[in-house]
């Protein structure tokens, strides 16, 4: 009788314990460090699973970040050492260093764009001057590739760089989508616990020396 009573008293403390699982801090959780949630209401395995994909995630992402500034490292120094760039250029010019070969071969382009829309095509002397003044480069943003193959390389380590950025932002993303996944499942799944809970009766049953457990279940 005395063992009978016990684990009716084990049992009646830990379906209270389940009883009083609050899904705002489930849901809380969740949103901070997914998978917490899911711990939070002893669901483990849910909750080793969501939070190993986001250490993951995390991870990955500083990988990323560090590979591209690895990328951007290099690219400077080739454009510095092989073009002979200004290290203190703005991304702008080494966008410009990526599609033309030289600031003189840029500025012409830019020059012989304006004289056609702005000279040709509107008459407007003052506009053409205006959009010069704008974007024909000074020559302290000079540069000029003498070597096809450095400059092959620069324009690889580029989109190397473009890419990872893509990929990090894809990381990020993924990073906001587990949290989501993971504070519904867990609003979903504490309200599944209550409702099962709730449909649960363990009564002593002292003629049969045991316990009478009932599920109702409700169609």
């Amino acid at each position: 009788m005395q063992k009978i009573l016990l684990i009716f008293l084990l049992l009646t403390i830990t379906i209270s314990g389940f009883a009083e699982i609050s899904t705002g801090k489930a849901v809380l959780f969740s949103l901070v460090v997914p998978g917490s949630g899911h711990i939070y209401m002893k669901n483990y395995n849910k909750g080793g699973i969501y939070l190993g994909m986001d250490l993951a995630i995390i991870l990955s992402y500083f990988r990323l970040d560090a590979e591209k500034k690895w990328k951007i490292d290099s690219f400077h120094h080739i454009a510095e050492q092989s073009a002979g760039l200004n290290p203190n250029s703005s991304d702008r010019i080494y966008q410009n260093a990526q599609n033309y070969i030289s600031r003189e071969e840029y500025n012409n382009e830019i020059i012989q764009t304006a004289r056609n829309y702005f000279l040709i095509g509107l008459e407007d002397q003052e506009a053409y001057e205006e959009y010069l003044n704008t974007n024909l480069l000074p020559e302290e943003n000079d540069w000029h590739w003498d070597n096809s193959r450095d400059w092959e390389k620069y324009k690889d380590l580029r989109r190397d760089k473009q890419d990872l950025e893509i990929y990090s932002n894809f990381a990020i993303a993924a990073t906001i989508l587990n949290r989501i996944v993971s504070t519904i499942d867990a609003m979903v799944t504490s309200k599944q616990i209550k409702e099962k809970l709730d449909n649960v009766k363990i009564e002593p049953n002292l003629r049969k020396n045991g316990l009478q457990v009932s599920y109702e279940i409700q169609f």
